[in-house]
């Protein structure tokens, strides 16, 4: 019987050893939907991979919306700038741009960007993605 208790104590105390671990372990990590403004987008590249993208253009907003709506993968991008988030960047909101097409030396994933940030810094990339969410007002 004692070793029953002792057991369920053990148990217990790696149960909650590991969820402290877990908790601090996010505790450690910027949420890569960091955003600004009362209007943003969720977009999802081809790994999965997500980040908030934010514009001050009307006819990219629309454009964006009517991606969610129609659940279209497209190439989003703009100039990437150092940001506190996951990734440690976004895409500068006054060049946040949609495209069918682009080249492919400006073609890239979240993490690729995220992971080579020194290249990309001040640079243009694309991400082939859809709009997985979209959030406007408070």
């Amino acid at each position: 019987m004692k070793n029953l208790v002792i057991t369920g104590i053990a148990l217990t105390m790696i149960i909650g050893l590991s969820g402290a671990v877990i908790w601090m372990n996010q505790i450690g990590k910027s949420n890569p939907l960091k955003h600004d403004t009362d209007r943003w987008a969720v977009i999802e590249d081809i790994n999965r991979d997500r980040i908030a993208v934010e514009t001050v253009s009307d006819e990219v907003w629309s454009q964006l919306t009517q991606l969610n709506q129609n659940e279209t993968r497209m190439w989003i991008g703009g100039i990437v700038s150092d940001y506190d988030n996951k990734w440690g960047f976004r895409f500068d909101p006054e060049t946040i741009t949609v495209a069918e097409v682009t080249a492919e030396g400006l073609q890239a994933t979240i993490r690729y960007i995220s992971e080579n940030l020194d290249y990309w810094l001040g640079e243009w990339a694309y991400v082939n993605a859809k709009v997985i969410e979209i959030h406007s007002g408070p």
